[in-house]
């Protein structure tokens, strides 16, 4: 999806990733045993709705994080 809306290869975008990856730019993004800080399902044990997309994470496919 994001090849097609950059009007690029899938090649490109993955090496991109790889190196903004390998020099700290971003990180990817784990969504297994979901939890976040800010969220007051996290932090209540609730389900996480607040800060979950419908239907969750489980098709999102990889996700990144930009570093601060």
């Amino acid at each position: 999806m994001l090849a097609a809306e950059l009007n690029t290869s899938v090649e490109n975008v993955k090496r991109d990733l790889v190196f903004l990856e390998r020099t700290g730019v971003i990180r990817r993004v784990d969504f297994a045993g979901h939890s976040c800080s800010d969220c007051s399902g996290c932090a209540s044990g609730g389900n996480c709705s607040a800060c979950m997309p419908e239907g969750g994470f489980k098709n999102m496919g990889t996700m990144w994080e930009v570093n601060a």
